[in-house]
Protein backbone atom coordinates (compact mmCIF):
# COMPACT_ATOMS: atom_id res chain seq x y z
CA UNK A 1 0.00 0.00 0.00
CA UNK A 2 3.10 2.17 0.75
CA UNK A 3 4.56 2.35 -2.59
CA UNK A 4 1.28 1.16 -4.68
CA UNK A 5 -0.63 4.38 -3.18
CA UNK A 6 0.97 6.86 -0.28
CA UNK A 7 4.19 7.26 -2.53
CA UNK A 8 1.90 8.35 -5.50
CA UNK A 9 0.02 10.98 -3.64
CA UNK A 10 1.05 14.70 -3.44
CA UNK A 11 1.31 16.00 0.53
CA UNK A 12 -1.21 16.27 2.21
CA UNK A 13 -1.62 12.45 1.25
CA UNK A 14 -5.36 12.58 2.81
CA UNK A 15 -7.63 15.69 2.99
CA UNK A 16 -9.76 14.07 5.87
CA UNK A 17 -10.86 11.51 6.70
CA UNK A 18 -13.43 10.45 4.32
CA UNK A 19 -10.68 10.54 1.97
CA UNK A 20 -8.87 8.61 3.81
CA UNK A 21 -11.37 5.89 4.26
CA UNK A 22 -12.49 6.01 0.63
CA UNK A 23 -8.82 5.74 -0.72
CA UNK A 24 -8.03 2.80 1.78
CA UNK A 25 -11.16 0.95 0.49
CA UNK A 26 -10.45 1.50 -3.13
CA UNK A 27 -7.20 0.15 -2.72
CA UNK A 28 -8.36 -2.85 -0.89
CA UNK A 29 -10.79 -3.53 -3.48
CA UNK A 30 -7.91 -3.12 -6.13
CA UNK A 31 -5.50 -5.67 -3.59
CA UNK A 32 -8.13 -8.18 -3.66
CA UNK A 33 -10.34 -7.93 -6.80
CA UNK A 34 -7.79 -6.44 -9.34
CA UNK A 35 -3.97 -7.60 -8.35
CA UNK A 36 -2.47 -10.82 -9.29
CA UNK A 37 -0.37 -12.25 -6.85
CA UNK A 38 2.59 -14.53 -7.64
CA UNK A 39 2.77 -16.18 -4.51
CA UNK A 40 -1.04 -18.00 -5.57
CA UNK A 41 -0.33 -18.56 -8.87
CA UNK A 42 -1.21 -15.39 -10.38
CA UNK A 43 -4.49 -15.27 -9.84
CA UNK A 44 -6.70 -12.60 -7.99
CA UNK A 45 -7.19 -13.49 -3.70
CA UNK A 46 -10.70 -12.86 -4.26
CA UNK A 47 -10.76 -15.55 -7.06
CA UNK A 48 -7.96 -17.97 -5.33
CA UNK A 49 -10.64 -18.01 -2.34
CA UNK A 50 -13.12 -18.67 -4.01
CA UNK A 51 -11.74 -21.66 -5.18
CA UNK A 52 -10.51 -22.76 -2.43
CA UNK A 53 -14.20 -22.57 -1.04
CA UNK A 54 -15.44 -24.74 -4.00
CA UNK A 55 -13.18 -27.34 -2.91
CA UNK A 56 -14.41 -27.64 0.61
CA UNK A 57 -17.78 -28.54 -0.90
Amino acid sequence: MKTELLELREWPVFTDLADTQASVAEYFYYYNHKRRHSSIGYLKPYLFHQQQLDNIT
